[in-house]
C-alpha cells in the first residue's frame, strides 16, 4: 500500500473495490490523536440550519454561494435554500426532485447546479425558480463555473462543455484522454472572458478558447511514475486557483505548480501530493497533503515556509480562511484554527460536522461551512 492510503480509501479509486485496494498489503495508519492546546482564540459556533438531506458517501463538494446579505447553499437531496447570514434564517426554499452532484455556480442572477443524472440546472437567484436546463455528457462532481456569456461544466467522463449563459444551447466541448484508473473526482475549473483552464486524471493543464474550445495552450502537473496503476495515479482533483495572471494547480503524486496563464510556461514547481484546493492568503499559499500535512508556500518563490504535521491521517478539507488565520477541519468533526505566520495552533472546537469533504465560504471574520450531512454551520471568532 502506498503511504497515503487512508486518503486514497476513503475518497474511492474508480474501478478499483475496496478489497483490491486492501490487497496490496499496506496497514492504514490510524488518525493522530489530538494533543492538548492552549487555546489564543475561540471558535464560536453562531447558528447551524438543515438544508437537506445530505450524503456521507458523495464524493463531490457542494459550495455555498454568497450574496449580499444571504447565503445559498444546495444538499445532494436536491434541496436549494438561502439564509439570511446574521441568524440562519431561511428566506426561501426549492426542492429539485432531483440528486445534485455539484454546486452551486453564480453569474448575471442565475445559480448552476448538476445533477446526478447528467443535467446542468440554470436557477434564478432570488428565488430559487428553474431557468433552463441542459443535459451533460455524464455526471459532474466539480462546481459549474461562469462568466458573463457563457458557463462551463467539467464531467467524469473528461469532458469540459460550454453552454450559453442565457438559456443553455449547447457551444462547445473538449475531451481529454484520461488514463483507465482515476480518482473518483475532476478538479473545479477556472473561467476568465476569454479562456478556461480545467486539469485532468491525466496530470494535464489546458487552457481553451471560450469562443472555440480549442486548446490555447497544455502543460503537465503530474508525471505517472511506478509499477502498479495505483502508484501512477497523478489526478489533478483539487480546485484551480487563479491570481493575477497565475494559475496554481496541485495533483495526486505530482506537484504543487504555478504556471503563466497566458502562456502555460511554468514558474515554479514544488514536489507535493495532494487532492484538495489550494487556499492563497496574500503571499501565503496553503496546502493540504495526501498525509493530512499542512504546508504553507511563500507564493512568489514557491518554497515552503513552515508545515504543521500534527493532523496527519485525520482526513483534513482543504484549508479555508477566517479572519486573518486558516482554518481546517478533520473528519471527527473538529475545526482547527492555525497561525497563517507559522502554522501554530490558535483555537480548536468540535463543530459537528459530517465528514471533511465541506464546502465553504469566508465573509469577515466568520466561515459558512456546509457539510456532507447537508447542514450550514456559521462559525465566527469571539
Amino acid at each position: 500500500m502506498l503511504t497515503r492510503p487512508l486518503r486514497l480509501l476513503v475518497l474511492c479509486i474508480a474501478m478499483v473495490t475496496l478489497g483490491a485496494c486492501s490487497s496490496t498489503g499496506g496497514s492504514v495508519p490510524e488518525p493522530t490523536q489530538l494533543q492538548s492546546i492552549v487555546a489564543q482564540q475561540e471558535l464560536v459556533k453562531h447558528w447551524s440550519s438543515k438544508v437537506g438531506a445530505g450524503d456521507h458517501n458523495a464524493f463531490s463538494v457542494l459550495e455555498p454561494v454568497l450574496q449580499q446579505d444571504q447565503i445559498v447553499a444546495v444538499a445532494s437531496s436536491g434541496i436549494v435554500a438561502a439564509y439570511q447570514l446574521g441568524t440562519g434564517a431561511a428566506v426561501w426554499q426549492v426542492d429539485l426532485a432531483q440528486t445534485v452532484s455539484a454546486g452551486i455556480g453564480e453569474a448575471q442572477g442565475l445559480l448552476f447546479v448538476a445533477t446526478q443524472n447528467g443535467k446542468l440546472l440554470a436557477l434564478s437567484d432570488v428565488d430559487g425558480s428553474l431557468q433552463w436546463q441542459a443535459n451533460t455528457s455524464s455526471e459532474a462532481l466539480a462546481v459549474p463555473q461562469a462568466n458573463e456569456q457563457l458557463v462551463v461544466v467539467q464531467t467524469i467522463d473528461g469532458k469540459v462543455s460550454a453552454y450559453q449563459l442565457e438559456d443553455g444551447k449547447f457551444l462547445w466541448s473538449y475531451a481529454a484522454n484520461l488514463p483507465s484508473l482515476t480518482v473518483r473526482g475532476t478538479s473545479t475549473p477556472v473561467v476568465t472572458k476569454n479562456y478556461t483552464y480545467a486539469g485532468f486524471a491525466s496530470g494535464k493543464l489546458v487552457a481553451l478558447d471560450n469562443q472555440t474550445g480549442s486548446i490555447v495552450w497544455q502543460q503537465t502537473v503530474g508525471s505517472a511514475k511506478g509499477r502498479s496503476e495505483i502508484e501512477r495515479l497523478v489526478d489533478i482533483d483539487g480546485a484551480l486557483q487563479l491570481l493575477d495572471g497565475v494559475l496554481y494547480s496541485t495533483s495526486y503524486q505530482g506537484s504543487l505548480v504555478a504556471i503563466d496563464a497566458l502562456t502555460g510556461a511554468v514558474k515554479w514547481q514544488q514536489p507535493l501530493s495532494s487532492l484538495s484546493s489550494v487556499l492563497i492568503v496574500g503571499n501565503t499559499i496553503l496546502a493540504v497533503d495526501a498525509d493530512d500535512v499542512v504546508l504553507a508556500y511563500d507564493r512568489m518563490e514557491g518554497h515552503v515556509l513552515w508545515h504543521n504535521d500534527s493532523l496527519k491521517y485525520r482526513l483534513l478539507s482543504s484549508a479555508m480562511s477566517l479572519g486573518n488565520e486558516a482554518l481546517v477541519v478533520d473528519a471527527q468533526g473538529y475545526a482547527h484554527l492555525l497561525q497563517l505566520t507559522d502554522g501554530a495552533f490558535l483555537g480548536r472546537n468540535k463543530i459537528g460536522t459530517l465528514g471533511a469533504r465541506v464546502g465553504s465560504k469566508s465573509y469577515q471574520n466568520n466561515i459558512y461551512i456546509l457539510s456532507q450531512d447537508g447542514r450550514l454551520t456559521r462559525i465566527g471568532l469571539k
